[in-house]
């Protein structure tokens, strides 16, 4: 086997999707993988990974009993990557959170799939952490998701999760679903200007950048913006006279 291979388990409950994940791995990258095992469930998955010692892992989510981020938390400290394959584009956000290589929606786009192999061996390569990092954000964009670089870690977020940002001196807190907060250390207007393509965010106070599809209600007496939570944002003189024309 030459050294250059890449050693893979392929995990999933149906039968059909492994042979045929196979099927398009040799057709695509003949002599490039050495399958170790297919496995149907997490628990042939487990001794399996910890015999052959993968570099690579095939992983499907939904599968009965024991779903793939099971497999993840029984093995929390892994020497291989992740490759989610899945039928369902809701799993997005947990996948990156398990730190999770790529995901793959079914059936497989064999375009996609070789994307992705091609970057797991630029990865392979010394020094190409930034690199992949890189690879991740372009990923993930597709999704709808935002990476946010924290202190220790890099946090994955749901942009339709997202209620508000708002400006603390150089700092911007992430205001999200279920009461959750998060302290960036840079200023909101750096965020401003990565949302601009998702046309969701509206600046409507200089201390506040609000994602629309939150919005309930404009009450113009008072100036404020009253989210579907029951929150209240306040609203500048100045977008206030866009909002009371039914517009911002």
């Amino acid at each position: 086997m030459s050294k250059s291979m890449i050693k893979a388990i392929l995990v999933d409950d149906e039968k059909h999707a492994l042979e045929t994940l196979k099927m398009l791995l040799d057709l695509y990258f003949p002599d490039k993988f050495e399958i170790l095992a297919m496995c149907n469930s997490v628990d042939q998955a487990v001794p399996a990974i910890q015999q052959h010692e993968p570099d690579l892992i095939f992983l499907d989510i939904q599968m009965p009993q024991k779903n793939g981020f099971t497999l993840l938390e029984i093995i929390p400290k892994r020497n291989f990557e992740v490759i989610f394959t899945t039928a369902y584009k809701d799993h997005a956000i947990p996948a990156f959170k398990h730190a999770a290589f790529d995901y793959l929606l079914k059936p497989i786009d064999t375009v996609e799939l070789q994307k992705t192999i091609v970057r797991f061996e630029e990865k392979r390569k010394p020094n190409a952490i930034e690199e992949t990092l890189q690879s991740i954000k372009k990923q993930i964009n597709s999704h709808n998701i935002i990476d946010l670089n924290m202190q220790e870690t890099i946090e994955y977020v749901d942009l339709d999760d997202i209620l508000y940002l708002k400006a603390e001196g150089n700092y911007t807190r992430f205001h999200l679903e279920g009461e959750k907060q998060l302290l960036l250390s840079k200023p909101i207007g750096y965020y401003k200007k990565r949302f601009e393509e998702s046309n969701l965010f509206v600046r409507i106070h200089h201390s506040f950048l609000a994602n629309s599809t939150k919005f309930l209600r404009y009450d113009k007496k008072e100036g404020f913006m009253i989210l579907r939570n029951g929150e209240k944002i306040s609203v500048s003189v100045r977008k206030s006279t866009s909002l009371n024309n039914g517009f911002y």
